[in-house]
């Protein structure tokens, strides 16, 4: 899985409730200062060589993309899922060139449906395992991890658009 954001949590001291709340938290916490950017201003790269607010949002939406199918793949059995190309994705779907309001709706959506099927996770199901992208991990960190990755884009992009009120 290459790069991670946080540190694994115990399986069993985790609770689906609990992981879905703070992703939900996460969400609405970003989107009153998102939906403030302008399609303009949300294309504009933070610098030469480096994504743009619809690009930053549209990996975050490929993350969910992929993130979702591997919470309902690891519920039903271990297996090697890949990893995902993720420049690639970013270029291949135009981001840039969409419209902000469209982009930042698709990358909310996803994620409200995946705060909906963290929260119907069995307990117990935090503690399945499968190999992404060569690393095994659990079904719990992946969703801790998923989080944290959010957070991390989210803080970065907050930062450099403001500047200042992060």
């Amino acid at each position: 899985m290459g790069l991670t954001y946080t540190q694994p949590t115990d399986p069993e001291r985790l609770d689906p409730t609990a992981l879905s709340e703070h992703l939900a938290t996460t969400l609405r916490n970003a989107v009153p200062w998102l939906v403030t950017l302008s399609n303009a201003d949300s294309s504009l790269p933070e610098r030469e060589g480096k994504w743009s607010a619809k690009e930053t949002i549209g990996h975050l939406t490929d993350s969910a993309i992929n993130n979702l199918s591997r919470i309902i793949r690891m519920q039903i059995g271990p297996e090697r899922m890949p990893g995902y190309a993720q420049e690639a994705w970013v270029e291949i779907q135009h981001y840039r060139q969409r419209e902000w309001a469209e982009v930042l709706a698709l990358w909310f959506a996803l994620n409200e449906h995946i705060v909906w099927t963290v929260r119907h996770i069995p307990q117990r199901a935090l503690s399945n395992q499968a190999s992404v992208a060569g690393s095994v991990l659990t079904l719990g960190f992946l969703i801790e991890d998923y989080i944290a990755h959010m957070q991390h884009h989210l803080l970065a992009l907050k930062t450099w658009i403001t500047p200042g009120e992060a």
